[in-house]
């Protein structure tokens, strides 16, 4: 169980190579189907693909009467996994449920995803037979099968990457690289908001992100329509009232390199249940 105030300044690990694992990290919030989806595709890779990547399920405090925990270890024999569980319901969390997956992850090569995201095998085996570079990160075009206007956002990425081809939210990282953001802000728990707060804090002398397209080869994700109760969704609670002095907070704590990289990343118990 941990709380408030973890921080991260000794998680970085030694340089990758071409030989490298993976860590998937997938948030959930009651998507019973698209897990168990979720599971059996991972169970069906071949070994080769299987043996290098872990997967990590993280249950946002939704109480399934422990239909999360009973599928990810009737599945467990088959393939690598772990499953977390947020013990309180929070609201919207899946950004504190990325900095508990980073900081349980082994490995020096993350893939953040999100339940509703399918992710192909000769994808997954595209980032794991490629060499991946320490000092960039990289992003992936997706197609919706719900209606999904970039003109509905706010469109902040200069190369026109991410919410115009690419997800807002889908990073294959280094541990490097995520940490030199301080983590997900764990301010916005409760409000559908972060990912470009997130995005702008990584350190832009250091890294730099690309559309994961090696070799030339195109690969896509596919977002499936969300499934979640209304209430993890809704934005217009009582903590949403104070979004603006949260984003106002936000920024200006980040500019200082100190304090972003000592902000707290979870304020919430949890335990570890797979």
């Amino acid at each position: 169980m941990e709380l408030c105030g973890v921080n991260i300044m000794m998680r970085e690990l030694p340089s990758s190579t071409k030989e490298h694992d993976v860590t998937v990290i997938l948030t959930y919030y009651g998507q019973i189907e698209k897990l168990n989806e979720h599971c059996k595709f991972f169970s069906s890779l071949p070994h080769d693909l299987k043996s290098r990547l872990h997967i990590m399920f993280i249950n946002d405090g939704f109480n399934d009467q422990g239909a999360f925990e009973d599928i990810i270890q009737a599945y467990k024999p088959g393939f690598n996994v772990e499953g977390y569980k947020v013990t309180q319901d929070v609201g919207f969390n899946n950004h504190g449920c990325r900095n508990l997956g980073m900081l349980n992850s082994k490995t020096f090569w993350n893939f953040l995803i999100d339940i509703d995201c399918f992710v192909k095998e000769d994808t997954y085996r595209s980032i794991l037979e490629n060499e991946l570079n320490p000092a960039e990160y990289y992003v992936f075009k997706v197609h919706f099968d719900h209606i999904d206007n970039p003109e509905d956002y706010d469109l902040f990425d200069p190369k026109k990457l991410l919410k115009y081809v690419c997800h807002p939210n889908i990073w294959l990282i280094s541990k490097p690289c995520f940490w030199s953001s301080g983590g997900y802000d764990v301010e916005f728990t409760g409000m559908r908001h972060g990912d470009k707060e997130f995005w702008m804090s990584i350190d832009k002398e250091k890294y730099e992100h690309f559309l994961w397209e090696p070799n030339g080869e195109e690969h896509s994700i596919h977002v499936r329509s969300p499934n979640r109760a209304k209430s993890y969704l809704n934005q217009a609670n009582e903590r949403a009232t104070g979004l603006k002095y949260i984003l106002d907070f936000v920024e200006k704590r980040n500019e200082d390199k100190e304090k972003k990289l000592k902000k707290s990343l979870i304020c919430f118990e949890w335990r570890k249940v797979v």
